[in-house]
C-alpha cells in the first residue's frame, strides 16, 4: 500500500457518500448548551496547558518506555471463572432474553418509524438511532466492551433462522456459503459508516421518522442478502458497518474475549485474527467456535488492546480516519465560525446552501485529515534517519500507527456527545408511557420535561479539556509502543515520534478551541 493510495481511497470513500444524502432537506441540530459559560481564564492558556501535557507525555514515555518493550502480554483476569459474574456472562438464561430483546426493540424502532408519529421529539427512530444506538452504546463499547458484538439484531436474527433450518431440515443451510470477494474487503463496511455519516452530521436530526424507519428496512434487506449470499460471519466482519467500527472502539475497553489460535483456522478471516499470536483476542468468532473450557472473557488495562494491530490494510486506516473526521466535524459544525461560512453557501442557495456547507465538511474533512496522516508518515520515516532498506515504507508506517488514532477519536467523541446524551436520553422517559408518540400516557409521564440543565457548562468543559487530553496521551503511548516495535535503533524510534507529536499536539489545540466555541460564544 502506498501513501497515495491511501490519501486516494479516503478520499473516494467520502465522495460516495453524497449518494447517501440527496434524498433528505438539510437542517441543523445543535448539540449545545442551555447557557453560555465564561472560561475563567483565556482560552489560549488552556490550549497550551493541554499542548504541554501532550508534550511532557512523549518525554515521559520516551525515558519510561524500554526499547525492548513490546507490551503484547498484560494483566488480565478471567471473569468466567468468578461464580456468580462467570454463570451471567456464559448462560444462555441471560444471554437469550438479552438478544430477543434487542430484535424486539429493533423491530419497535423500525415501527415506531413507520407508523408512530412525525413529530421527532415524540417519536422512538431518532432518539433510538442517534441517542442510544449512536452515543449511548458507543461510550459504552469504549469503556465496558463490545456489546454490539453479543446483540447486533440482524446476526441475532439470522443466527436463529439457521438454527431453525438446521432443525427443521438437517443437512439444509439458510445460506449459500459464497466466496466473499477478497477484492471487496471491508469495503462496504467503510461505506456503511460513511452513509451514516452523512445521515448523522450533514443532515444531523433533520431526516424524519418515515425516512429513518425505511433506512432500517432497506438496511436489514441489505444484510439478510448479504448474510444469505455469503454467510453470516463473512458478511459481518467485511459489510455490516457498526460490527467493524465497534469492534474498533472495543479494542480501548476494559474487556476481551480470547480464545486459543488453533480456532483460527476455521475463521472466516482466513486465520489472520490472530496474526501469529498464541491466543486469538477479541475475535467473536473463534470465540464462540471456541470449547466452553477454552473460552475466556477478561478484564484488562484500558488502551492495551490497541497494541495488538491484526492485519491493517489501506481500508481500516480510510475507516479509522473517517471515525475520527466524523467526530471532528459534528464539532466543527456546531461552532459559530462555521455557521458563518454555511451562511455564504446561504445567501448564494437560499434552499440547499446548509445542506452544500455541511457536505463539503463532511467530505473535505477525511481529504484533510489523510493529507495530514501521509504527511506525518512520511516525515517520520525521513526523521528516523535510517537506510531505506532498514526503514519502514510510508505506507507500513500508516498502517502501523492508525490505531494510536482511535483513542483521539474517542476522546473527542465523549467530549462532544456527553451533554447531547444526558439531555436527549431523558426522550426515553416520555416514550416508555407513549412508544409510538399516539397520545398515550401508560406511566404517567408522557408530559415529562426534558431538564437542558441536567450538567452545567462548567462540567462539559473541564470533562471535555481531561477526556481530550488524556485521550492524547493514550495516543502518544500507542504510537510509541508502535515505533519501539518496528525500529530497533531507540533513537530512530525516538526521533521518528516527534512527527507524531507535532501532529496530535496540533489536534489538542484544535479540539479544545471546537470544543469551547458552542460553550463560550
Amino acid at each position: 500500500m502506498t501513501a497515495r493510495r491511501i490519501a486516494l481511497a479516503a478520499s473516494g470513500a467520502t465522495l460516495l457518500m453524497v449518494a447517501a444524502a440527496v434524498a433528505f432537506v438539510p437542517t441543523a441540530e445543535a448539540h449545545g448548551f442551555g447557557e453560555r459559560y465564561d472560561l475563567p481564564l483565556p482560552l489560549s492558556l488552556f490550549v497550551i496547558a493541554g499542548a504541554v501535557a501532550v508534550a511532557l507525555s512523549f518525554l515521559v514515555v520516551a525515558v519510561f518506555l524500554r526499547g525492548d518493550a513490546t507490551h503484547r502480554a498484560y494483566p488480565r483476569y478471567n471473569l468466567l471463572r468468578a461464580p456468580l459474574i462467570g454463570w451471567v456472562c456464559s448462560t444462555p438464561w441471560v444471554i437469550g432474553p438479552l438478544k430477543f430483546l434487542s430484535v424486539l426493540l429493533t423491530a419497535y424502532v423500525v415501527l415506531g418509524g413507520l407508523f408512530g408519529t412525525e413529530r421527532a421529539a415524540l417519536n422512538p427512530a431518532p432518539a433510538a438511532i442517534y441517542v442510544a444506538f449512536w452515543v449511548g452504546l458507543s461510550f459504552f463499547t469504549a469503556l465496558f466492551g463490545n456489546l454490539w458484538a453479543l446483540l447486533n439484531p440482524w446476526k441475532v436474527a439470522w443466527g436463529f433462522a439457521e438454527s431453525v433450518t438446521a432443525a427443521l431440515a438437517p443437512g439444509w443451510t439458510l445460506s449459500r456459503n459464497l466466496p466473499y470477494p477478497r477484492s471487496w474487503g471491508p469495503w462496504p463496511a467503510v461505506l456503511v459508516f460513511a452513509g451514516f455519516a452523512v445521515l448523522e452530521t450533514v443532515v444531523a436530526g433533520a431526516a424524519s421518522p418515515r425516512a429513518l424507519g425505511w433506512i432500517l428496512v432497506g438496511y436489514t434487506a441489505y444484510n439478510f442478502a448479504g448474510m444469505y449470499l455469503f454467510g453470516r460471519d463473512p458478511w459481518l466482519r467485511n459489510a455490516e458497518g457498526f460490527t467493524v467500527v465497534y469492534g474498533f472502539m472495543a479494542r480501548f475497553s476494559i474487556t476481551e474475549v480470547r480464545a486459543p489460535a488453533s480456532n483460527c483456522s476455521d475463521c472466516s478471516s482466513g486465520g489472520r485474527c490472530s496474526s501469529g499470536e498464541p491466543d486469538c483476542v477479541d475475535c467473536y468468532e473463534c470465540y464462540g467456535a471456541a470449547r466452553p473450557e477454552q473460552r475466556e472473557f477478561n478484564l484488562r488495562p484500558f488502551c492495551v488492546g490497541l497494541n495488538r494491530l491484526g492485519v491493517v490494510t489501506a481500508t481500516v486506516v480510510c475507516h479509522v480516519i473517517l471515525l475520527l473526521s466524523t467526530v471532528s466535524f459534528d464539532g466543527l459544525s456546531a461552532t459559530p465560525e462555521w455557521v458563518v461560512f454555511s451562511t455564504q453557501f446561504l445567501l448564494q442557495f437560499p434552499k440547499y446552501g446548509g445542506y452544500l456547507a455541511n457536505l463539503v465538511g463532511v467530505v473535505g474533512l477525511p481529504i484533510v485529515f489523510g493529507v495530514l496522516y501521509v504527511a506525518t508518515c512520511r516525515a517520520m520515516a525521513a526523521l528516523a534517519g535510517l537506510p531505506d532498506s532498514e526503514s519502514p515504507d510510508v505506507g507500513s508506517l500508516a498502517r502501523a500507527f492508525a490505531f494510536s488514532l482511535l483513542p483521539i477519536a474517542l476522546a473527542y467523541h465523549y467530549a462532544h456527545f456527553l451533554g447531547f446524551l444526558l439531555i436527549n436520553g431523558q426522550r426515553f422517559i416520555v416514550l416508555a408511557s407513549d412508544p409510538f408518540g399516539w397520545g398515550w400516557d401508560l406511566f404517567g409521564t408522557a408530559d415529562a420535561i426534558i431538564n437542558i440543565g441536567i450538567l452545567s457548562p462548567v462540567f462539559i468543559w473541564y470533562f471535555s479539556i481531561s477526556a481530550i487530553v488524556v485521550g492524547h496521551i493514550a495516543g502518544v503511548y500507542l504510537a510509541h509502543v508502535q515505533a519501539v516495535r518496528l525500529y530497533p535503533d531507540r533513537r530512530a524510534a525516538l526521533m521518528s515520534q516527534i512527527p507524531m507529536l507535532v501532529l496530535m499536539v496540533c489536534y489538542t489545540c484544535v479540539s479544545l478551541w471546537i470544543i469551547s466555541r458552542p460553550i463560550a460564544e
